[in-house]
């Protein structure tokens, strides 16, 4: 689980879209146990500039590729 961000095309057809998802990084215990991990109190931070991201430390969570 993980957080992304990608724009949708406002024009009409098919479109296929890649986001690349990422996740706050969690303790050495929650990584090593493999629990849940820590999740963003705000989620709207997910989505603001990256300049607001940067004091979170985070980890890539994979890639989401959609067919629209």
């Amino acid at each position: 689980a993980g957080y992304g961000v990608c724009h949708v095309p406002s024009a009409p057809g098919c479109h296929r879209l890649t986001c690349v998802t990422w996740r706050p990084r969690g303790t050495w215990g929650q990584r090593l146990l493999g629990t849940g991990g820590p999740q963003l109190r705000v989620p709207e931070v997910a989505v603001a500039g990256a300049g607001d991201r940067f004091r979170l430390r985070t980890e890539t969570a994979g890639t989401v590729r959609l067919q629209l």
